[in-house]
C-alpha cells in the first residue's frame, strides 16, 4: 500500500507544517521499510508504529487520512475514516478514493503516480497536498465527509436493500 511513501512525504511535509505528526496503524510487508525510513531521517518522534488497535475509536483523534494505495477498492478503512469526519488525501485511481474524495472539499485527490516518476517526486507531491491541507486547504472538509458518509450508513444501506428486493419481487 506503498506507507513508505506517505513517511517520506510527512518527512519533507514536517519542515512547513512542525506540529505535523502520522501514526500507522496494523502490520504488513512494509514494517521493516518504513522503521528504516523513520530511523535514518531520525522521525521517531512524530512518525509512529502503532500496531493493530480497534480503529473505531482511533479516527476521532486525527484530522487526515492519507492513503497512498494504487489498487483500492471499495476500501471500508476509507468509508471508516471518511464517516469519522477526517479530511482525505489519495490518488485518482478507478475505485475508492474518488468516492470519498472530494477534490478541494474535504482532502485532495493526487494524479496516479506514472511509471517516469520517481518516488522522490511522488513523495514530494504527495508532501505538497499535506502541507496545503493543512496550511491553507479545505475550510470545512470534515462536514463534507460527514455529507460524503451519509448514503453509506447502515439504515441508508438497509433501505436501499429493501428497495432492491421490494423491486425484484413486485415489478
Amino acid at each position: 500500500k506503498h506507507v513508505d511513501w506517505i513517511a517520506l512525504a510527512v518527512i519533507k511535509a514536517k519542515q512547513a507544517v512542525p506540529q505535523l505528526s502520522f501514526d500507522i496503524y496494523g502490520h504488513g510487508p512494509e514494517k521493516d521499510k518504513i522503521q528504516q525510513i523513520i530511523s535514518e531521517h531520525h522521525a521517531e518522534d512524530y512518525i509512529q508504529l502503532r500496531g493493530h488497535v480497534n480503529l473505531d475509536e482511533i479516527y476521532t483523534q486525527y484530522e487526515l487520512f492519507v492513503s497512498a494505495s494504487q489498487s483500492e477498492g471499495f476500501g471500508l478503512t476509507l468509508m471508516e475514516a471518511v464517516g469519522s469526519g477526517l479530511g482525505m488525501i489519495g490518488f485518482n485511481v478507478n475505485y475508492g478514493n474518488p468516492t470519498f474524495i472530494s477534490d478541494g472539499q474535504n482532502g485532495y485527490l493526487l494524479d496516479k503516480p506514472t511509471k517516469e516518476e520517481s518516488i522522490e517526486e511522488i513523495t514530494d507531491r504527495m508532501a505538497n497536498k499535506i502541507v496545503q491541507y493543512f496550511n491553507n486547504g479545505p475550510t470545512s472538509p470534515q462536514q463534507v465527509s460527514y455529507d460524503i458518509a451519509t448514503p453509506f450508513k447502515t439504515a441508508e444501506m438497509i433501505n436501499k436493500w429493501q428497495n432492491l428486493v421490494d423491486e425484484v419481487l413486485y415489478d
